[in-house]
């Protein structure tokens, strides 16, 4: 790696290029999941699209593995490698909204934070995740279940086109009338395909202030408030999101003294409507005895950053996220038995409801396939100490199989930490639409240039 003649790649960069041994470089190649531990032998630090190219057909001359950092939050380290080369986006951060036409194009280095700063400037927002620090480029490209999407949509479904740099150097605009399956498969398809330079989302009018917060009761009292909102969900409106939280309660002032450091179930609210009105939360708030309720008119960019600090970076990680088709009593009492057993006080599970506006788009529609009505399980195993590596991971495995074993089987991509469970992978999509995007692979990336991600090999010649 040492020969490689990295002096002709930094010339021609207007970013800098950063090699082993040179100052900067063990933070260059950190990512999200402290876990990961990769060394790139050529970090990119992109700039701009000439950046990309010139550091794309490097790779490719020099039969390098490449590896694209966006935000670098992928739970399962695809923002690196080891030996490879690294395009590195996270300088190339631009955020442009067109108010009129209700529409932003957002590099690909750019964060949720970055993209609802600029559309919240305009009472726009995107759908997007649940944690600001994530990069919007992974989180579109395999999905983006967010705060939004029971009445707008994944991620996924609000991209209108997206610059990309194929693994010849080429650069492409994919959309409706221009490279049709590329912009099919890049709605789902994972980071396979090509490094998105640029994405142009549809926007949608939200805030600036929305009803948000979460009310919570002692985690033995869980079968109860998840049969509460299993009933409660399907009468509200489109516009209210809301999610059961299992977590152990932090040292704050709104909790009670004896309940802090207990696990805790908690229902996370965030109600957009014209008219914010507080009867559409107060079911919850009515229900049981609950410890915390915690329900206030907040601006949407401070709801976007509510669950941040349960997700730092650095924390070791371990997830998994399971479908279940429905919440009757085998699943309310797994979900339970897990909750009460959160391996360390950074581990977290989330039950999400999967309906509405994410379930109307046709299967077909986008490379994304799960369009069921059901049930988003995200399963969190988190901690800072490596001693707990294996015990953690051992209760994550074990959440998952017997999640599996009363679910569909079906995964949500950005929350599956494993790259070596090539079954679950191909499962995600099915044979028919694997085959579909195993041919548009092999038309933008016949040799595998684009493989560190949730990999789809490209259809033999």
């Amino acid at each position: 790696m040492n020969q490689l003649p990295t002096d002709q790649l930094a010339a021609q960069l207007r970013g800098e290029l950063v090699v082993p041994g040179d100052p900067g470089y063990e933070d260059a190649r950190r990512v999200y999941n402290g876990m990961i531990d990769r060394r790139p032998a050529v970090i990119a630090h992109c700039r701009g699209v000439a950046d990309v190219v010139h550091s794309v057909r490097f790779a490719v001359e020099h039969a390098l593995p490449v590896a694209i950092r966006g935000g670098g939050h992928s739970v399962a380290g695809h923002g690196t490698c080891d030996d490879g080369l690294l395009v590195d986006l996270s300088g190339m951060r631009d955020v442009r909204v067109d108010p009129v036409a209700r529409t932003v194009r957002v590099s690909g280095g750019a964060t949720l934070a970055d993209l609802d700063a600029n559309t919240q400037l305009f009472g726009l927002a995107t759908p997007s995740g649940q944690v600001s620090m994530t990069g919007i480029a992974g989180l579109a490209l395999t999905g983006g279940m967010g705060m939004l999407q029971r009445r707008y949509g994944l991620t996924c479904d609000n991209l209108l086109s997206a610059d990309v740099v194929t693994a010849d150097g080429t650069v492409v605009t994919a959309s409706a009338d221009s490279h049709p399956e590329l912009f099919w498969a890049l709605r789902g398809g994972g980071g396979n395909f090509g490094v998105v330079t640029s994405f142009e989302f549809r926007c949608h009018p939200v805030g600036p202030t929305i009803l948000a917060g979460m009310v919570a009761w002692p985690v033995e009292q869980a079968p109860e408030v998840l049969a509460f909102l299993r009933d409660f969900i399907v009468t509200t409106p489109e516009e209210l999101s809301a999610d059961a939280v299992i977590q152990f309660a932090p040292p704050l002032d709104v909790i009670p003294e004896e309940h802090r450091g207990r696990r805790l179930i908690g229902i996370f609210l965030r109600y957009f409507g014209a008219d914010l009105d507080p009867e559409v939360v107060r079911p919850v708030q009515e229900f049981g005895s609950p410890v915390l309720d915690f329900i206030y008119p907040m601006p949407y960019v401070a709801v976007q950053q509510l669950l941040d600090p349960l997700n730092p970076n650095g924390n070791l990680h371990y997830w998994t996220g399971e479908y279940l088709p429905e919440l009757g009593t085998k699943q309310i009492e797994t979900l339970a038995s897990y909750g009460a057993t959160l391996p360390t006080d950074h581990s977290i599970m989330q039950v999400i409801p999967f309906d509405s506006a994410v379930t109307r788009v046709e299967p077909d529609a986008t490379a994304f396939s799960h369009r069921q009505d059901s049930w988003l399980i995200h399963v969190m195993g988190q901690w800072t100490d490596p001693a707990d590596t294996n015990r953690c991971r051992t209760w994550v495995k074990q959440a998952g199989a017997d999640l599996r074993a009363i679910g569909s089987g079906d995964s949500y991509l950005n929350l599956v930490t494993e790259d070596e469970d090539v079954d679950r992978v191909s499962a995600f999509w099915n044979e028919e639409r694997l085959e579909r995007l195993a041919k548009v692979k092999a038309r933008y990336d016949p040799q595998n240039t684009f493989r560190f991600n949730h990999n789809i090999k490209p259809q033999p010649a």
